[in-house]
């Protein structure tokens, strides 16, 4: 089995440049973005894009990654929305998370297209936007809406 191309830290690099942040921020904000998908995402969509791009799936799962605390507005939407309402309320602890690190939501809708035009470039797909769209809901909350 060879290893794929086209790495994380690339994906990172590129796309935090491009949309004007810095690489530590790229980081954090698709870490975080990963590690929500690989918990929401539809499992065939994972598997492709984690086959694509070298280290994305221990990106995923690394303690960076992990689910954020949910406040109160959080816990209501995850509780009454069923599988997507969990997601969500996620995704909003996601945005309240990168807010501290200097990253908001416009900052996501130059960050989040970056990379998948990267990952589209190298790959011939747009595999982090069909993980991203498997998940109801969450695309207009990271920026991809």
């Amino acid at each position: 089995m060879t290893s794929p191309a086209l790495t994380f830290d690339a994906v990172v690099a590129s796309a935090a440049r491009e949309a004007g942040l810095t690489e530590a921020q790229g980081q954090i904000a698709l870490t975080g973005a990963l590690g929500l998908l690989d918990r929401h995402a539809a499992r065939e969509a994972l598997t492709a894009l984690y086959a694509a791009v070298g280290g994305a799936e221990a990106a995923a799962r690394s303690k960076a990654a992990e689910r954020p605390k949910r406040g109160l507005f959080g816990g209501l939407i995850a509780s009454a929305g069923g599988v997507s309402g969990k997601a969500v309320a996620e995704a909003m602890g996601l945005l309240e998370r990168l807010k501290e690190e200097g990253v908001d939501k416009d900052d996501l809708k130059r960050l989040l297209p970056a990379a998948r035009e990267r990952v589209r470039a190298a790959t011939g797909r747009d595999l982090l936007g069909e993980a991203v769209k498997s998940v109801p809901g969450v695309g207009p909350l990271l920026g991809d809406g």
